[in-house]
């Protein structure tokens, strides 16, 4: 069972199918998160090694895990945040892909493998803090918004690093950095490939872009794109941003035309656990029961189904299972008991 902490929400993305975690009076994920995660996850394949830097409370990390089944190493420094993102991926059952660190991005390199990841996506700090200059009373919206435990070039420096040869970073940042974040990239083998800036309305000035660039290539064919905008005469997300932001019929029908599948768990008569994967639970305690359900159950009889968790998604609901398989008794028994599991 997830616990929340004093000041502490549960919010939504894309529709109702993602929870996130997040303080009342904090720093909260808002459209750059959303903008950054839609960007990154069509580069994203299914075998895929990404890493999330700046990642708050994993908002784009989920977002982008929700579309595809590679896996993802995040970091933040804070600690309340840092724990908010752990008990959002384990909210969306995402633990076995998801893996945050509570570090300052310098120290990556320490505890994540350079040249071996595949995307980096990377939502920064975006305002330079000067001396004298002055910034939020608040640390951690500090800490957040302006460049007070690692700078631009920095950042660069350790996605350059992290990526394999012909990787991609993906960076959400303000339009008035753009040309640091050009001369960063080319000075730590990076060419920038594509920028998307973001408009509120026609008309305004951008406020918002989102860069691509790629390590170790030609650093011509740079593509600045049209301005996106964001909302209508009337304050409303134009379409575009309605399909980033919720999940249309269409895909909702998709989705739910494929079917439900489950990671399940059985004790044994043993006292032992055994995990498992179907698309009908019923039917397969029944299996077990009678002996045809696996090899192992078949001398543990009878068993009891304890606990078990819905996918729409077949490799999702394996994956899980694969997961709970190689973890040792006392994981076991200690997974169980934080969902409040007798047995």
């Amino acid at each position: 069972m997830v616990e929340l902490k004093d000041n502490e929400r549960i919010d939504y993305m894309y529709s109702d199918n993602l929870r996130i975690i997040q303080e009342k009076t904090a720093f909260s994920f808002s459209m750059d998160t959303l903008f950054l995660a839609y960007w990154a996850k069509d580069a994203i394949h299914d075998r895929d090694k990404v890493a999330d830097l700046c990642a708050g409370n994993c908002a784009a990390t989920i977002y982008m895990a929700y579309f595809n089944r590679a896996h993802y190493d995040a970091i933040e420094i804070q600690k309340e945040i840092f724990s908010q993102a752990q008990r959002s991926i384990e909210l969306n059952k995402m633990e076995n892909r998801i893996s945050v660190y509570q570090e300052n991005v310098l120290n990556a390199p320490k505890f994540l493998r350079k040249d071996s990841y595949d995307v980096v996506t990377v939502n920064p700090p975006y305002f330079k803090a000067p001396k004298g200059h002055e910034i939020n009373p608040d640390r951690k919206k500090a800490i957040a918004r302006h460049e007070l435990l690692i700078n631009l070039e920095q950042i660069i420096e350790v996605a350059s690093g992290l990526l394999k040869m012909k990787g991609k970073m993906f960076m959400v940042h303000r339009p008035e950095r753009l040309g640091e974040i050009c001369y960063y990239c080319m000075k730590h083998d990076l060419s920038v490939k594509f920028v998307q800036p973001f408009v509120a309305h026609r008309g305004k000035d951008a406020n918002l872009i989102i860069v691509e660039a790629v390590k170790h290539t030609g650093t011509d064919g740079t593509e600045i794109r049209d301005a996106i905008e964001v909302h209508d005469q009337d304050g409303n997300f134009k379409p575009f941003i309605q399909k980033i932001v919720r999940e249309t019929d269409e895909d909702k029908q998709k989705r739910e035309a494929q079917g439900k599948y489950y990671f399940y768990v059985l004790l044994c008569n043993d006292g032992s656990f055994y995990g498992g994967f179907t698309n009908d639970l019923a039917h397969r305690l029944k299996m077990h029961n009678a002996g045809k359900g696996a090899k192992y159950t078949k001398t543990r009889r009878p068993v009891r189904m304890i606990y078990h968790e819905q996918f729409d998604d077949k490799r999702l609901a394996l994956k899980r299972e694969y997961w709970f398989k190689h973890h040792n008794r006392e994981w076991k028994e200690k997974f169980l008991k934080e969902r409040n599991i007798k047995f």
